[in-house]
């Protein structure tokens, strides 16, 4: 028999409350009678919706990735994302956490689709809580700042059998529509049993690797340096230090043919967190490369984690643009919203293209290095050269705790 399960309870759409309410009936929400049903065509999941509401389906092999938007809205209210879960964890099912829904661990899960979403350049974001539901689903409560304004999300995540699956939520200013968004999601159903499967990518980290490669990339500069730039993630359940990336050249009898290492850019990666690096052959390619190789070495936090000063004490905003000679520029203003003194504040820029490779990566000093409580300072970083065409960014800002 073909189970389904229904997700998440009218109450819950909401950001700013913490119990449902009663509606007032307005003229202007939609009728629920008149909602036409909408199935994904791998069966996995199904909905109710408006009939006027636009469907735009940009699923692939990976993911399931569809969007929901009434008439004449530019950005959608809802968005359904659907993954095996095996594959963000880069596990089978019967090597995940026993204890975790499901088998498997939830906590890595929502970090992989952090990332995925609003750690590879969907705007600027500040998450304000995580909120565990009773159907074992989790709500990320967040507020996005783009070019286009600010906007306040829910996003449930939950692990269905083999899926791990994420309603996205954007609540609209207007009530009506509002109410019509909760009635909507109030239908939102998943079938385990679907037999729809996401494949699995080759940089997904095996449980074995404490730290995984994501997000790579590799060019030959005008410089006529080469340059291998990606992300880091941290596998493992305590913070690492000292993230050190070490890149062989090989011909193709495997030998060795140049070596180059440094360290990531951020004193620290908590688990489940990302961090950009970039290693640089200023020489370039010796003659006959035809791969490289990466590997990292890192250790679990001991010192590092006495003084770090970590990106949720810190509000970033941050704009893009062009010069006059080309080059992109990326500026805004960071602000200390902990509640101790920051010092040697630095923000960390990664630009990524359409495919989430990263194409540029720098750190820099804010103006102000000294941020009490409240205090904000400005920030400027120039790319001199990208690796391909430059699509999102991601900006984030660490420093060290004052003595």
């Amino acid at each position: 028999m073909t189970s389904v399960r229904n997700w998440l309870p009218l109450c819950l759409i909401f950001l700013i409350l913490t119990a449902c309410v009663a509606e007032t009936p307005t003229p202007a929400l939609v009728d629920p009678t008149a909602f036409v049903s909408y199935v994904h065509p791998t069966g996995v999941f199904s909905l109710e919706l408006p009939p006027d509401w636009i469907v735009n389906d940009t699923s692939d092999e990976h993911a399931l990735n569809v969007t929901f938007s009434p008439p004449g809205e530019s950005e959608p209210l809802l968005g359904v994302y659907v993954v095996s879960a095996s594959v963000l964890e880069g596990v089978e099912a019967g090597q995940a956490d026993s204890q975790a829904p499901e088998g498997f661990n939830l906590e890595a899960l929502v970090q992989s689709y952090i990332a995925t979403f609003y750690g590879k350049g969907e705007g600027s974001y500040k998450e304000f809580g995580r909120d565990p539901q009773p159907d074992g689903s989790l709500r990320l409560r967040l507020l996005v700042e783009t070019p286009q304004g600010t906007s306040q999300h829910n996003d449930f995540l939950h692990i269905i059998g083999p899926y791990f699956v994420v309603l996205r939520t954007r609540l609209p200013d207007d009530q009506a529509q509002l109410r019509t968004l909760s009635r909507v999601i109030n239908t939102l159903h998943v079938d385990p049993s679907s037999g729809w499967a996401s494949s699995v990518e080759e940089t997904v980290a095996t449980p074995q690797d404490a730290v995984g490669f994501v997000s790579l990339n590799a060019w030959v500069d005008r410089s006529g340096g080469f340059e291998i730039v990606g992300q880091v993630v941290n596998n493992t359940d305590l913070a690492l230090e000292f993230v050190r990336i070490n890149a062989r050249l090989y011909d193709a009898e495997n030998r060795v043919l140049a070596e180059q290492d440094d360290f990531v850019s951020s004193d620290l990666i908590g688990p489940g967190r990302y961090a950009p690096f970039s290693i640089v052959f200023s020489d370039g390619l010796p003659p006959g490369t035809v791969r490289y190789d990466l590997e990292a070495s890192a250790r679990y936090a001991e010192y590092t984690a006495r003084t770090f000063y970590g990106p949720e004490n810190f509000a970033v905003t941050s704009q893009a643009d062009f010069d006059e000679n080309g080059l992109l520029i990326i500026s805004g203003q960071v602000r200390n919203e902990g509640n101790l003194t920051a010092n040697l504040v630095k923000v960390i820029v990664t630009v990524f293209d359409s495919e989430q490779r990263v194409v540029a990566t720098d750190t820099t000093l804010v103006d102000n290095q000294r941020l009490a409580p409240g205090e904000q300072s400005t920030y400027t970083v120039t790319f001199v050269e990208l690796g391909g065409a430059a699509n999102t960014f991601l900006v984030s800002a660490q420093g060290i705790v004052e003595e």
